[in-house]
């Protein structure tokens, strides 16, 4: 006897239905699974027989045969355990043959029967409303999750018993539809830096404009701490923003117990040791790396020049594109990786540089050392700021400083303003203008031109970061509620820009 039912796969951020096809016949008792399966799809066959067993429902002594379709597309992952048990539970007459129609199913078996959360649900649920489906059914762990996609009913059950008596019409849990409240509250605000004025506007310009920021400074200064306070300042996340973000974290089995959903923009700060593979994606079952796990946020690179070479060098088709391409043999997924950089570093191996009273580094010394980032970084960073050490009375006095709030609060207008100008197109943010396109976007007087003009020929830089200079001053002229780029605006978005020859 044969049934189908409906189950996911997963790859990169997005799912693709899959038939769980069983066959239950006469012959030698085996239990086969078909289908380009790797090895923990294969070891179901265990956990689904010992589930059964120990759930109370009969391993018939037949030959079983599991077909996960489309055969050519490679399956990973626990999430077909639920399906392929229920299917043997159909050919055996304890669910009717029809009941699961329309119905996608997932969920990873116990070998006590309990059925566990798996990663990867946001997506699979996502899939299955596309697909038309009327409900999907669930760990119940998953179901806060999963009740996120609107226009599709999210059903948790906790053991396969109850999985079984939902499809009977006496089980199963409907999760409530989540109601989303952005998490403004926030341990670490921007009052708490006392002084570093410069680099507190470098900071509000970059959330502004999602423009990438490289602070440079002794160690003490106050880099890590202004890094860290810059998620406060970014505009509160939509319920768009938050499933988008909740896509990746999903896949990546990260999403928050409590709401089923990221209600805070991320900060990611991996170690200085962090390989090309952390950052990046990958691994032998492709994962989003720390790049996609920032994305809507800040990914924050404490002691740049510590990172190894390839790691920093990965960032420079993101850092373009806003996406990230990860090839295996198998084939390629695309990971967003649309993040605002926040970068630290010191100046030089000890960290006072210039100041040769307390710097005993050698100029060759500062040179290795600077020279482990190479110029092609360093030209996609649109803002760069020296952060300079405060004296003892400058940090014993009162907050002198802007709470988190209200310097949100000029971001969120900026960020309304690039919003209203780029409607209709793919970008929302003025960093996400190409060259070739600024003319047609920015209005800019002949005098901020000219400002600009005298700076590219003077410091000969590039035309990426002649173009970076245009985009910063714009954001500048959309946080003064300028409709033109003036030459005050050209000419603080050029003293924000640091040639290092």
């Amino acid at each position: 006897m044969f049934c189908s039912l409906q189950s996911f796969s997963v790859t990169g951020i997005e799912a693709a239905v899959i038939k769980v096809e069983v066959d239950v016949g006469n012959g030698l008792p085996c239990f086969d699974m078909v289908g380009y399966l790797s090895s923990e799809v294969k070891e179901a066959r265990e956990r689904v027989r010992v589930a059964l067993r120990n759930s109370g429902y009969p391993v018939p002594a037949k030959r079983i045969t599991v077909n996960l379709s489309p055969a050519d597309e490679r399956k990973g992952g626990t999430g077909y355990d639920l399906a392929i048990a229920l299917g043997i539970l159909c050919n055996q007459g304890f669910l009717p043959w029809d009941v699961t129609e329309g119905a996608g199913i997932l969920g990873e078996l116990g070998l006590d029967g309990t059925v566990r959360a798996v990663p990867g649900v946001l997506p699979c649920v996502i899939a299955a409303k596309k697909a038309g489906f009327h409900s999907v059914l669930l760990p119940a762990e998953n179901a806060e999750e999963g009740a996120l996609v609107e226009g599709i009913r999210v059903y948790g059950v906790r053991t396969l018993t109850e999985a079984v008596e939902h499809f009977t019409g006496v089980g199963g849990t409907l999760a409530k539809p989540v109601r989303f409240r952005p998490d403004e509250s926030t341990a670490e605000d921007f009052c708490d830096i006392h002084g570093q004025f410069l680099a507190k506007r470098a900071a509000e310009i970059a959330a502004a404009g999602m423009h990438n920021l490289l602070l440079s400074g002794p160690p003490g200064a106050g880099k890590t701490m202004l890094a860290r306070r810059i998620p406060g300042i970014l505009p509160k996340l939509t319920f768009e923003e938050s499933l988008e973000i909740t896509k990746v974290y999903s896949v990546a089995g990260l999403v928050p117990s409590e709401g089923g959903m990221l209600k805070k923009r991320p900060f990611r700060a991996p170690h200085h040791t962090a390989t090309v593979t952390a950052l990046a994606g990958g691994g032998r079952s492709p994962m989003p790396g720390e790049m996609s796990l920032a994305s809507g946020g800040v990914l924050f690179l404490d002691e740049l020049p510590e990172f190894p070479r390839a790691s920093i060098e990965i960032l420079r088709q993101p850092l373009e594109e806003r996406c990230i391409q990860v090839a295996r043999l198998q084939g390629s997924v695309l990971y967003p990786a649309s993040f605002m950089l926040v970068a630290a570093m010191n100046p030089c191996p000890c960290g006072y540089y210039p100041d040769r009273n307390r710097c005993r580094c050698t100029p060759d010394q500062i040179t290795r050392y600077r020279s482990r980032i190479s110029r092609p970084i360093l030209d996609r960073i649109d803002i760069s700021v020296v952060v300079h050490g405060l004296s003892p009375k400058e940090l014993t006095g009162g907050s002198n400083g802007e709470k988190s709030a209200a310097v949100r609060k000029r971001v969120e207008i900026a960020r309304r303003r690039q919003a209203k100008r780029y409607k209709g197109t793919s970008f929302r943010y003025n960093s996400d203008v190409p060259g070739s396109q600024l003319s047609e976007f920015f209005a800019v007087t002949g005098e901020a031109e000219r400002v600009a003009s005298e700076y590219a020929e003077r410091t000969n830089c590039t035309a990426r970061g002649y173009h970076r200079m245009w985009k910063v001053a714009r954001t500048i002229a959309d946080l003064t509620d300028s409709e033109k780029v003036l030459p005050e605006h050209m000419a603080e978005a050029a003293g924000f820009r640091t040639e290092w020859r």
